[in-house]
């Protein structure tokens, strides 16, 4: 399998299967999570792959009138999926699968890197009708299950949804799959945390102070972000001023 450096910095066709469905991060000093970053052509790779899982599944549930309809972007870290996958799934070639419509709704469930909130909050009002539908719920990583569940009863509970089917590149945790149906791609390690394309920026300025206030020099936290994978032009843009930001 090739090395993590590798697979950061790996054309398109040289993406390894194996090594992105069950990614390990690597370490850094000064912290104790472990760190993921995900290059955007990996992240159209996935897409790609759980759109041809939805799809099995549609082809799946043909008779059981149990096909998804609708999908529902779980804001933020569902919208890039999302958006990937509609490109997928908001049409078909074939009669017997429909065609998905997609919304968003605006849930809140960490502060921070490896820093979730207690109670998940909706913070912006769901953007499509989805009384009597299979819902698909996208989200970018299924950590406990807590958001995923939470979602899914406001969305049959109050929402009149018939069934919700969970869809994301990655789970941290599997026990979810035994109260509801997930569609996804991967596993990650639970010390492991994902920057994907979205969230670059968001966690540099997060963890760099983290990594100062815990005796990292600039030199040392530049070392930190391009051992993640970080591309320098960001570094020249937001390294120092985060750092030196009070």
């Amino acid at each position: 399998m090739a090395s993590y450096a590798d697979q950061i910095q790996s054309p398109d066709d040289r993406i390894d299967p194996e090594f992105w469905a069950e990614p390990h991060g690597v370490e850094v000093d000064f912290d104790s999570l472990k760190f993921l970053f995900i290059p955007d052509h990996v992240s159209t790779y996935i897409a790609a792959q759980v759109a041809r899982k939805v799809y099995r599944y549609q082809i799946d549930n043909i008779c059981t009138r149990e096909q998804i309809t609708h999908a529902v972007m779980i804001t933020m870290g569902g919208l890039l999926p999302g958006v990937l996958l509609h490109d997928h799934l908001a049409w078909s070639l074939n009669k017997n699968i429909p065609p998905i419509d997609f919304g968003t709704l605006g849930v809140k469930f960490y502060a921070g890197p490896g820093q979730p909130l207690d109670q998940p909050e909706i913070v912006r009002p769901l953007s499509i009708e989805v009384e009597g539908r299979v819902v698909g719920v996208v989200e970018d990583l299924v950590d406990l299950g807590g958001t995923a569940k939470f979602v899914a009863q406001y969305l049959t509970t109050e929402r009149g949804a018939s069934k919700v089917v969970l869809i994301a590149p990655y789970l941290k945790s599997t026990a979810v799959a035994d109260e509801m149906a997930v569609i996804f791609y991967g596993h990650v390690p639970k010390d492991t945390w994902i920057i994907t394309p979205r969230e670059r920026v968001e966690t540099l300025i997060k963890r760099v102070p983290y990594w100062r206030d815990h005796g990292a020099t600039l030199q040392q936290c530049e070392a930190n972000l391009l051992h993640i994978g970080y591309p320098r032009y960001l570094l020249d843009i937001y390294l120092r001023a985060t750092y030196e930001r009070g």
